[in-house]
């Protein structure tokens, strides 16, 4: 972006005139020359010697007394000033330190610092040695973390269930609105007989819908996943919008390419292959972005208008499927077939299509299906598991000529997975402790229904939707204890 160039632009300048700098020092030192280099070459002897001092390893810990001994400041300085500093000595006794933390991946970046330091580009060669200690720093942090990760994927529940317990008994963290959604779920179960089928199999199904619907409000439980959700919505979004520019772009090219043979996406029948356009089309919306339609679609031609941050554009996307267009007919479109795209692709994108309501009950009905199948494993899909698909699925999807969308739908299901299981191993006694109240509310008013009548039947319902919070309070409490 704009902050990113601007970045660039100042770290060039602040470069081009240590050059400078540099060029000076080894010429004709002045004062400010010398403070300068003297500064960089302090500022590398001291991020090397951190780096030996927290290095696991005692022999390369040794070495920070020894690389400040030998780089000292004064010694440093009186050098530059009187024109005799060695910086291809100073660079290879570095560089050879270099070695020792770095992964052999960085070792010809290093080899290249002497190399500047011989051809007269002190500058260019303080720059890179800035450059590879931060990559060695990266590399360090990133083992640490590949190090670490088993421990912290197999303590992760653990350490959820303490801090959801610790917010609990502290009382920071408010659950009414996660209890009236569980409740909610609770009862549309029961009302549709699903209950007897078990509370894991209950709660799968409507954290499923919620996390695919973009309607429902994240509750406050499931926050700490909100950001991994909303991407999951997006990307659901994406592929049924794919779909839909896919069959729609399809009519298009069968209504201006009748009779014609394809010169691009040819099969091996010599036919245009679906599956090769197909995956022309996913390209064309990038993973986590969007279409920002033309507005407003109601006109006989929309308005085009800049694509929010991170959308495709829609004139980006009509002059993209042009392209793409006249790459499989060989030819150059008219202006009038163009503009008949742009209006087939926008009658698709209307929220009353037809054509954008098929798609997105097949995605919707795929992504349904494979994370069902996923939790009827119980949470020992593993790799090619997760990947494979449901044949329902797969038909429902082929039947609408979308199979190309199964590996991405695939992989958007084990992610959708992995969010709600995850959840439904933190807290699910915390679910079930409000499950057991809202059993014993629909006990009570039924005794009290069958005492008093009817009458009183709204009066039940609204006394347990008020009790939702004081419910949550003893079910944290009863977790607590276990």
């Amino acid at each position: 972006g704009q902050l990113a160039e601007a970045k660039q632009r100042a770290a060039q300048q602040y470069w081009t005139s240590i050059d400078h700098e540099v060029r000076t020092v080894m010429v004709t030192p002045t004062v400010n020359s010398v403070a300068i280099v003297l500064m960089l070459v302090v500022e590398l002897r001291e991020i090397l010697a951190e780096m030996c001092e927290d290095s696991p390893k005692a022999e390369l810990a040794r070495h920070a007394v020894e690389l400040r001994e030998r780089i000292d400041e004064a010694c440093v300085r009186q050098q530059l000033t009187h024109g005799v500093f060695d910086a291809a000595a100073l660079m290879t006794y570095m560089t050879a330190l270099m070695r020792l933390h770095a992964q052999p991946a960085r070792h010809a970046a290093i080899a290249r610092l002497s190399v500047y330091v011989q051809r007269g580009r002190l500058g260019r060669a303080l720059r890179g040695a800035f450059d590879v200690l931060e990559a060695i720093k990266i590399d360090t942090a990133n083992t640490s973390i590949d190090m670490y990760r088993e421990y912290m994927r197999s303590t992760a529940v653990a350490f959820e269930r303490s801090h959801f317990n610790l917010a609990v008994r502290r009382n920071t963290i408010a659950l009414e609105d996660t209890t009236v959604w569980w409740r909610r779920a609770l009862d549309e179960a029961r009302s549709q007989g699903q209950e007897r089928q078990g509370l894991d199999a209950v709660f799968y199904a409507a954290a499923r819908e919620l996390v695919l619907d973009d309607s429902q409000t994240v509750p406050t439980l499931f926050r700490m996943d909100e950001a991994r959700i909303q991407g999951i919505r997006r990307e659901a979004e994406r592929l049924a919008i794919v779909g839909m520019v896919f069959l729609a772009f399809s009519q298009f090219l069968q209504l201006v390419g009748r009779g014609a043979r394809p010169a691009a996406f040819v099969g091996a029948n010599g036919r245009l292959d679906p599956a090769l356009l197909a995956a022309e089309c996913l390209q064309l919306v990038p993973e986590g972005c969007g279409v920002q339609w033309a507005e407003p679609l109601l006109g006989t031609r929309a308005v085009m208008g800049a694509s929010t941050r991170g959308d495709v554009g829609f004139s980006q996307l009509i002059d993209d499927l042009t392209v793409l267009a006249e790459r499989t007919l060989a030819r150059v479109l008219t202006p009038t077939e163009t503009a008949m795209l742009e209006r087939t692709l926008l009658r698709a994108a209307r929220h009353e299509c037809a054509l954008r309501e098929v798609v997105e009950d097949r995605v919707g009905s795929a992504l349904c299906e494979h994370t069902r199948a996923l939790a009827a494993l119980n949470g020992k899909a593993r790799g090619t598991e997760c990947e494979a698909m449901p044949e329902a699925a797969r038909d429902t999807l082929r039947r609408s000529m979308l199979l190309f969308l199964a590996p991405p739908l695939a992989s958007l299901a084990a992610k959708i997975h992995i969010v709600v299981s995850h959840h439904w191993h933190v807290y699910k006694a915390f679910y079930a402790t409000v499950s057991s109240a809202a059993h014993s509310d629909a006990a009570r008013d039924s005794n009290d229904k069958s005492k008093n009548g009817d009458s009183s039947a709204g009066a039940g319902s609204g006394e347990a939707t008020r009790s939702a919070a004081a419910e949550t309070s003893s079910s944290a409490n009863t977790i607590s204890a276990r």
